[in-house]
């Protein structure tokens, strides 16, 4: 009964168990052995309680496991040599729980459970808020919009991930056996409901602005234009009928008039340089101009102010057991995002063509005595630490699918964001020309990827060209290409070491790292681009991930107006972000009226990464067109059933009222 009653999350309430802060306002103690009742009647309890609803974020947003079940799978990414998630991003998913199993896992049985205690946590705060009499009215209503998002938020990921699911609005206090899975279209009544109470609470309160990573009323009107734009396009324009404030409604007018207030409402605003939304200068989700609201990440990644909390799951010994290291990254010694990690290719300890880690041109910076590299020619001690640690560590666990690489291809000569989302060349440092025994007439590009077919006569050139001075890999053909073919249905990565080069006569690529599993052009947006001595090329980052944003504003109003105007008014917004994108002096416009696969690839440009292309492509219900398009590692094992995941099986053996079928007591998802 005890494993049941853990998996079931039959758990203590949240004052019980110890939680870490995420920023600085996230600091609460381990309240065990005081009442509930005692420690949130004061001011400093209630505030710890309100904050920990946030911690859990963290668990989803910048980490491995989250990322896998939000952006892959998808027609953007393919995985890489090292993915810990092969299974999951080709379709080969079960509802097998794996615990703490890191080199292929999901995770979905330790998110089942992460998502339902964040929510009981909400509830805790639900709960116990409007029962404090020591705060300020202003600040009671602040605290209750607080928990009524961060509740929508948790449920709003469960429901886009699994459909149906228990619905739980209070604290739970007892043990419960027989879980009833709510439909969809309660569940998305609810978060609306939700919703709209933290609105109408950070309005009394007068909160709208960015403070410490907390949300906002701003942030609550932005993602209820993301929730209603979800349900209009999975569930239908007119789907909501069990809240009466949205019954017979068109939720597409709703989300575009949520997106117009946001958009107007100065929140957030463009920079003029695109990358400089990627900047780590700029990564306090509270400073950035154009984010809204995201999930905060303390600076200091020594300690465990930034580890999520522990689950309520314990050991023999009763100790609380701890979430996969998938989830947690570095366990619970001490805390950051792994988002650096992600899209890094091996540009410093791949193939022996460059000379090795550290030998000639690269060095991967790990403390001072990695920060230099000498000059095989002039022997010249060259310092090269804030030149490569910006290029992060070669985990090769994603990289962009050919259909991704063409879109940002396409918009190069006009549009900022490909030379700010695609890391297409490896630099070295000022100082190490010429140091390469295999490319001695190297000057300044060591690894250059390029999108041109090799076998072509303008690729045939550029390899004449690139000769001696740098590696070059074609998105195809050549000698050592990236891809398998230039057919984004059936492309793959290639795997094979190249025994002979055909260009060299020679085996400097007689190596699986030359592979494009291996070496391939990466994503800029996510890596420490400046240089902190304290953490060179360091394994997490103290990034906080950007959740809301203005641009999605403009794509969901977008998206919208294909359905309550028509795409040329659709058009019209799309081209008002372009041009915000736009390189200076260039027309990055475009003509015609849109379509949704229109509004698709604007956002794939744009949003590519930041966890939220699975979740598109399910609720326009392109994800099995698109999959089978463009994603030749998942096309053969696609099906209509991977629009949702599978219940953890932990959980379906837990419960009493298990039943196989569908909409009837607790079942699985079909398929599965």
């Amino acid at each position: 009964m005890k494993n049941k009653l853990y998996i079931l999350l039959v758990m203590a309430l949240a004052f019980t168990f110890s939680t870490s802060s995420c920023s600085d306002f996230l600091d609460e103690e381990n309240k065990v052995g005081e009442t509930a009742d005692l420690t949130y009647s004061t001011s400093s309890g209630i505030q710890g309680l309100v904050s920990s609803c946030y911690s859990f974020a963290r668990g989803w947003y910048g980490k491995e496991a989250g990322l896998g079940l939000s952006e892959m799978g998808t027609d953007l990414f393919y995985y890489g040599y090292d993915n810990k998630q092969k299974s999951l991003t080709s379709y080969n998913i079960a509802a097998e729980s794996l615990d703490g199993n890191s080199s292929d896992n999901a995770c979905l049985d330790h998110y089942w459970e992460l998502f339902y205690s964040a929510v009981d946590v909400c509830n805790n705060a639900l709960y116990y808020v409007p029962l404090n009499s020591v705060i300020s009215d202003n600040t009671r209503q602040q605290y209750m919009g607080e928990a009524y998002f961060l509740r929508a938020f948790y449920y709003f990921h469960m429901v886009n991930i699994w459909g149906p699911v228990p619905y739980n609005n209070a604290p739970i206090t007892q043990i419960v056996t027989d879980p009833t899975r709510v439909p969809e279209e309660q569940i998305y009544s609810n978060i609306l409901a939700d919703l709209d109470s933290s609105i109408a609470a950070f309005e009394t309160a007068g909160y709208k602005i960015k403070t410490d990573g907390r949300a906002n009323y701003w942030a609550a009107r932005a993602l209820k234009s993301r929730v209603l734009l979800y349900a209009a396009s999975w569930l239908g324009k007119n789907s909501i009928t069990t809240n009466t404030a949205y019954a017979g409604k068109d939720l597409y007018a709703l989300a575009q008039t949520e997106a117009d207030a946001v958009m107007g409402s100065g929140i957030a605003s463009f920079y003029n340089n695109y990358e400089d939304t990627w900047s780590m200068n700029n990564e306090d989700v509270t400073a950035n101009k154009e984010a809204i609201w995201g999930v905060a990440y303390s600076s200091d990644i020594s300690t465990n102010v930034n580890c999520i909390p522990y689950r309520y799951k314990t050991d023999s010994d009763g100790d609380p057991l701890e979430y996969n290291s998938l989830i947690t990254r570095t366990g619970y010694s001490r805390g950051g995002s792994a988002m650096l990690l992600m899209f890094v290719s091996m540009w410093n300890n791949g193939a022996t063509d460059l000379g090795g880690n550290g030998k000639e041109v690269f060095v991967r910076p790990l403390g001072e005595s990695t920060y230099y590299v000498t000059n095989t020619v002039t022997k010249e001690k060259v310092y090269v630490a804030d030149s490569y640690s910006p290029y992060g560590r070669g985990f090769t666990r994603y990289l962009p699918s050919l259909y991704l690489w063409r879109l940002l291809e396409k918009n190069r000569a006009t549009d900022q964001r490909t030379e700010a989302t695609l890391l297409d060349a490896y630099k070295i440092a000022k100082g190490l020309e010429h140091s390469s025994t295999n490319y001695p007439l190297m000057q300044d590009t060591a690894i250059y990827y390029c999108f041109k077919d090799g076998a072509s006569a303008e690729g045939k050139a550029m390899q004449a060209w690139a000769k001696n001075r740098y590696r070059i890999q074609f998105v195809s053909g050549g000698d050592i290409p990236v891809f398998t073919s230039l057919a984004e249905a059936t492309a793959l990565p290639t795997e094979a070491a190249k025994a002979s080069s055909d260009v060299y006569s020679d085996k400097r690529y007689n190596s699986y790292k030359i592979g494009g599993w291996c070496s391939y052009p990466g994503i800029k947006k996510f890596l420490d681009n400046v240089f902190n001595s304290a953490y060179p090329t360091h394994d997490i980052s103290s990034r906080d991930a950007i959740v809301l944003r203005l641009a999605e504003m403009y794509l969901i109003k977008a998206e919208c107006q294909l359905y309550t105007e028509n795409g040329n008014a659709a058009m019209s917004t799309i081209n008002e972000l372009r041009k915000v994108r736009a390189k200076s002096g260039k027309d990055n416009t475009l003509s015609g009226a849109a379509t949704l696969e229109t509004v698709l690839e604007e956002r794939a440009i744009e949003l590519c990464g930041e966890q939220q292309r699975w979740f598109d492509l399910k609720r326009t219900h392109k994800l099995v067109d698109h999959v089978t398009k463009y994603n030749a590692q998942a096309s053969s094992q696609i099906k209509e059933m991977h629009y949702y995941r599978p219940i953890p099986q932990s959980q379906i053996d837990a419960v009493t009222n298990f039943s196989t079928t569908e909409g009837q007591g607790f079942w699985q998802n079909t398929g599965y």
